[in-house]
């Protein structure tokens, strides 16, 4: 490996865009060269005295002496950190799936009830009420009640960004 100054570092660190340096910053107790990074940043978001930088450098070493406390703990009981990942992974999937049941649940009662309705009405009962529930359209409120549940899933972290902006999309587009 080759060393490298700390005028190159800074050289480097000033050409890096805002995006990787804040990206940097929040998780500076991994970075080889922390005070550098600190000053970048300082110097390009929020101008902070050499006090104050030292006082974020405590914090970050308290944070880092944490999460060294942590992988201890869990290298003494033969943990992985992808066992912790899975479990809380699993938990989520647990969560997410009985969500999933109970909406498709009431989803498959309503619809029941709707079919059932719509065949004493009609005589051509099945074929229209097929129709029927297809182009049915839910009331605007219930729409954005299910755009509602679907921002906490996402704040979950239960589906991500991308799956939430599709899903939006398709319940704007109803009403």
């Amino acid at each position: 490996m080759e060393l490298k100054s700390e005028k190159s570092i800074k050289d480097y660190l000033e050409k890096l865009p805002d995006d990787t340096i804040i990206k940097y910053y929040l998780d500076v107790e991994y970075s080889p060269f922390p005070v550098l990074l600190i000053e970048e940043y300082t110097r390009r978001f929020k101008r902070k005295t050499k006090n104050e930088i030292i006082k974020d450098l405590v914090l970050q070493t308290r944070l880092a002496k944490k999460k060294t406390k942590e992988l201890g703990s869990m290298a003494k009981k033969h943990k992985l950190v992808d066992d912790v990942t899975r479990e809380k992974s699993e938990e989520i999937i647990k969560q997410a799936k009985k969500k999933g049941y109970k909406i498709s649940e009431r989803l498959a009662s309503k619809g029941s009830i709707l079919g059932s309705k719509l065949k004493k009405k009609t005589k051509s009962g099945i074929k229209s009420g097929i129709k029927v529930k297809e182009n049915l359209q839910t009331p605007k409120h219930r729409e954005l009640d299910l755009l509602k549940k679907l921002g906490d899933l996402q704040k979950a972290g239960i589906i991500t960004k991308k799956e939430f902006d599709e899903k939006k999309k398709k319940i704007l587009s109803k009403i």
